[in-house]
């Protein structure tokens, strides 16, 4: 490690709080932090969640030692009232910009972070899609980086085309042309971008013109094996969050293609997930076979009794932290190739092309088929997504930036 005064200065902007880490969109925010506080002076300006408290802020602190944390207090303490999403909506119409960004934004935000990069730090990263608004309040820095998880505009043209439901197919239509000029404008203010799949490279070359400078897979802690594991069971497992479309609409298109199959099957679908609704709740509870637990704290309790998990998702990008949790957990898969962007194929055992090829597919998996797939999945997160692997990742994008 570099001595302190040898240590580039490095401002990185996230917009959705990074801890704790029970969420997707936190793990990658934290760690990317970690691996710049390993290599870099660093200064990183943070957007409160809602939910947020004092001693979180302060654990954050805690974990990145030696680096300024500042805190800026979200714009809406309360996202699901009509009023804020109404109050988004006028926002993102009025700025140009994509409603839900407001979700993670706070209005001191601009002001923050103008004034950390007056100190013209040697090189700015915004971490995640949202942090893109205050592109152009970061422009004193020597370089700017854009790591991003998502080709907005190419997901909402692949939801148009794949998205079964006439609601999902009507927001990827409206959000697309906001989408599309958010992202080209802060493409335009930036001077590199990273990615977390090949895939989602050559998407941004196409739609956009632009060659990234590195792609970075997410990764995860990989945990113990989840205890209770039993391939011999008929207790199938899905985990996601229920607030995203392409999720919500995956499941419902797996519930209605494979669930009467599976119904007659005898199996049971352990449906675990946060941010679900009322009418959610309601409308699984319209399947026999279906067990909603919503949110557990401890994802590895869920999977006692689980024989394999399934991960039905038809539309959306860049590599699935989901993904990477089951089999970090030792869960075998049976996934959609989407669901398994940027990971290899092998590692689930089976790869399914349609929501009716789940039920096909099922009773073929013995349990030592999906034994031995729960242990190739574990085996591929430690080889190629773990945290020391993406930290060396970071620590490589800090030194090939500011060559």
């Amino acid at each position: 490690m570099s001595s302190p005064a040898d240590r580039p200065r490095v401002l990185a902007v996230v917009t959705f709080f990074p801890w704790p880490l029970d969420h997707g969109d936190a793990l990658r925010r934290f760690m990317v932090l970690e691996g710049l506080a390993a290599v870099a002076d660093l200064t990183c300006v943070c957007v409160e969640r809602p939910e947020t408290t004092a001693e979180q802020v302060q654990e954050l602190r805690d974990r990145l030692p030696g680096s300024r944390v500042v805190v800026v207090p979200p714009w809406q303490r309360d996202l699901t009232t009509t009023g804020a999403r109404v109050s988004r909506v006028a926002r993102g119409l009025g700025t140009g910009m994509p409603p839900w960004v407001y979700r993670q934004w706070g209005p001191g935000l601009s002001a923050a972070v103008a004034e950390e990069a007056a100190r013209r730090p040697d090189l700015a990263i915004l971490v995640g899609e949202p942090a893109g608004t205050v592109a152009r309040h970061v422009r004193p820095a020597r370089r700017v980086v854009w790591d991003r998880s998502n080709v907005l505009t190419a997901t909402d043209l692949d939801a148009l085309r794949t998205v079964a439901s006439p609601v999902g197919k009507l927001r990827a239509l409206t959000a697309l042309p906001l989408h599309w000029r958010f992202e080209r404008r802060v493409l335009r203010a930036v001077d590199e971008v990273v990615v977390t799949s090949a895939e989602e490279r050559e998407r941004l070359h196409r739609l956009f013109g632009r060659v990234p400078t590195a792609t970075l897979p997410s990764a995860v802690d990989a945990p113990p094996p989840a205890p209770g594991l039993d391939p011999s069971s008929r207790t199938l497992l899905w985990m996601s969050t229920l607030s995203y479309t392409p999720n919500w609409d995956g499941l419902q298109q797996f519930l209605r293609a494979a669930g009467p199959a599976l119904s007659a099957g005898g199996w049971t679908l352990r449906v675990v997930g946060a941010g679900g609704t009322p009418a959610q709740a309601a409308e699984l509870g319209r399947h026999p076979f279906v067990d909603h637990r919503g949110f557990v704290e401890h994802l590895a309790d869920a999977c006692a009794g689980v024989a394999a998990a399934v991960v039905p998702v038809w539309s959306g990008a860049g590599v699935k932290l989901k993904t990477l949790t089951l089999m970090g957990l030792g869960v075998p898969l049976v996934a959609t190739p989407v669901a398994l962007e940027g990971i290899p194929h092998e590692s689930a055992a089976a790869v399914v092309g349609t929501p009716t090829e789940f039920a096909e597919v099922l009773p073929r998996l013995t349990p030592d088929l999906l034994a031995a797939a729960g242990q190739r999945g574990r085996r591929v997160v430690d080889e190629r997504f773990s945290r020391a692997g993406f930290l060396d990742g970071v620590g490589a994008l800090v030194r090939g930036t500011l060559t």
